[in-house]
């Protein structure tokens, strides 16, 4: 009678471990969890009757308000509410996609002798800052849009006093209907901000600079 139990409690057991072990494989071959990446997509504006600048400029990184210091695609579907796509994220930190681009467009305007990151030391006259207020979709309302809120500031440092350095600053403002609402609708809307506010920008700098 021991044995008739002893055998029963190790097939059991068999049992009990070939379980565990074919749950485990089908873990293994469930499908990974895909997360789409996003990024502003526009072509660099093209801005005439500039004034070129014999000048170096550095533009430092932009800071951002904390709901939007992240990768996450927010959108604001109600008041009091922001929420973000599940499965869909911009591909890096909206400051340092906005920097870049606009390092790329300030470059081809060919504004500035040159234009440099903040990862750059080198001497410059002219330096731009810059803070992201809001960056996100709004859903409120009949139409979704995309909202883009940022403040700059032009220093020139060859000004000994600091109460004398600030040359511009201005906030811009824009509110971009959606095609869609959708991560690639917001993805299209935003380009479409950051187009806007880039050849604004270039505008504005020359006439600070004349």
């Amino acid at each position: 009678m021991k044995n008739d139990f002893l055998r029963t409690f190790i097939k059991m057991g068999i049992v009990l471990i070939a379980t565990v072990l074919l749950m485990g494989c089908f873990q293994r071959t469930k499908a990974p969890y895909v997360v789409e990446h996003f990024t502003f997509d526009y072509s660099s504006p093209v801005v005439s009757g500039l004034t070129p600048v014999d000048e170096l400029i550095r533009i430092e990184r932009f800071s951002v308000a904390h709901s939007f210091k992240s990768m996450a695609m927010v959108f604001k579907p109600q008041t009091y509410r922001f929420d973000s796509y599940s499965g869909s994220r911009w591909r890096v930190n909206p400051v340092d996609m906005t920097g870049d681009f606009l390092i790329r467009d300030l470059r081809k305007a060919a504004l500035f002798k040159q234009v440099f990151s903040y990862h750059s030391n080198e001497p410059v006259r002219f330096i731009l800052e810059g803070a992201i207020e809001e960056f996100y979709e709004s859903d409120e309302g009949p139409g979704s849009k995309a909202i883009f809120v940022i403040n700059v500031a032009l220093l020139d440092m060859n000004e000994k006093e600091i109460a004398r350095r600030l040359r511009f600053q201005k906030t811009y403002r824009y509110s971009n209907a959606l095609d869609k609402r959708s991560p690639e609708g917001f993805a299209k809307g935003m380009s479409a901000n950051m187009t806007l506010f880039s050849e604004q920008l270039i505008q504005d700098l020359n006439s600070a600079l004349k």
